[in-house]
């Protein structure tokens, strides 16, 4: 292919060559046109060629050299016209992690939201209820998740434009709440109450090391434990029951231990068929890891315990126990004796161990 200047030469060239040579008027007749001189074939109206002055110089613009030159640069191809994509709405990316007795959910930042919307459902098939419309913010820690059921969580941003982003994809999360209630301390008037005796010894005292232990062993599996006996077992039954349903929990073991007058080993009572279920998993929890005699489980209807809570929270209350026959074993082997009620509530719920 030629370059600008070959071409710009060429047509030079034939400008001298024609201005060389006389032209005489067109003829009027066909008789009267030069010899040897036959019209070329094909040629027609040249109102779209390019410009020529009537001095016979050939006008080159600089548009054209432009556009011959780029033609040269791209082999005669037509320049590529670029068209930008439409921006695409930006999907959070949304997680979930354990917030003390909650569950949180955060997200990413998407470009121009102005607020972000949270829903949770209870099952994996989708939908779920709307929570809340989050701006200046990108988590939400969701206090009323139920205790021990899987939760699902989608999140969408809304635009400054007025539309949505799509909703993120689900993430899920569970959390597990469990109350402890040291047997006795604390009565509904406020004095001490020792629970039953035998030399120097207190039920109640007796009992507060190993819902320690009980609840150091749930925590460090991920359970969400409240319990008196964090604050010295100041906390009465009545207190207990008003708060314990506002809580939201799974299961309350209410922790004891027998009159020295009663047979020896391991009594858990309940009510009904859930609460006797928890029962079974205690005691097989606890003998794992200690050794005490088993006096099977026993159902009753007249404790408070048992009676008043919420359905969604299972009771026992657990005779560790005979505060005479079995002292050795509760006094020195607590740790052992928490750790085995602990194994037996993540039996219960499903939690590994």
């Amino acid at each position: 292919m030629r370059t600008i200047k070959q071409r710009i030469a060429a047509v030079l060239i034939l400008l001298m060559a024609v201005s060389s040579i006389s032209c005489p008027a067109f003829a009027d007749t066909e008789s009267d046109k030069p010899a040897g001189l036959e019209e070329e074939p094909g040629v027609e109206d040249c109102s779209n060629a390019e410009s020529v002055s009537g001095q016979g110089e050939l006008i080159i613009t600089e548009e054209q050299i432009s556009t011959e030159n780029q033609s040269e640069m791209t082999g005669g191809a037509e320049p590529a016209v670029s068209e930008e994509e439409p921006a695409q709405p930006v999907i959070p990316t949304a997680r979930v992690a354990k917030k003390g007795p909650a569950l949180c959910v955060s997200w990413n930042a998407v470009p121009d939201a102005d607020y972000y919307e949270v829903y949770r459902s209870y099952s994996a098939a989708g939908g779920g209820s709307f929570l809340n419309k989050i701006s200046g913010s990108l988590s939400y820690t969701d206090k009323n998740v139920k205790s021990g059921k899987k939760a699902y969580y989608k999140v969408r941003a809304h635009r400054t434009d007025g539309s949505f982003s799509e909703y993120s994809a689900a993430v899920s999360g569970v959390i597990y709440r469990v109350y402890i209630e040291v047997g006795h301390g604390i009565d509904s008037r406020g004095r001490w109450d020792p629970g039953c005796r035998w030399k120097k010894y207190q039920e109640a005292k007796l009992m507060l090391p190993i819902c320690k232990s009980m609840a150091k062993y749930l925590r460090a599996r991920g359970v969400y434990v409240y319990t008196d006996a964090d604050s010295g077992n100041n906390r009465n039954l009545k207190w207990l029951l008003k708060n314990l349903n506002g809580y939201e929990v799974s299961v309350l073991v209410n922790v004891h231990c027998d009159y020295k007058k009663a047979k020896r080993g391991t009594l858990p009572l309940y009510r009904y068929s859930e609460q006797k279920k928890l029962a079974r998993c205690l005691n097989a929890g606890v003998h794992k890891t200690v050794k005490i005699r088993d006096r099977g489980l026993r159902k009753r209807t007249d404790l408070a315990s048992l009676n008043k809570t919420k359905s969604y929270c299972t009771a026992c209350l657990f005779e560790t126990g005979n505060i005479k026959k079995d002292n050795k074993v509760l006094r020195k082997k607590y740790d052992a004796y928490g750790k085995g009620l602990a194994m037996g509530v993540c039996s219960y719920l499903g939690v590994a161990w």
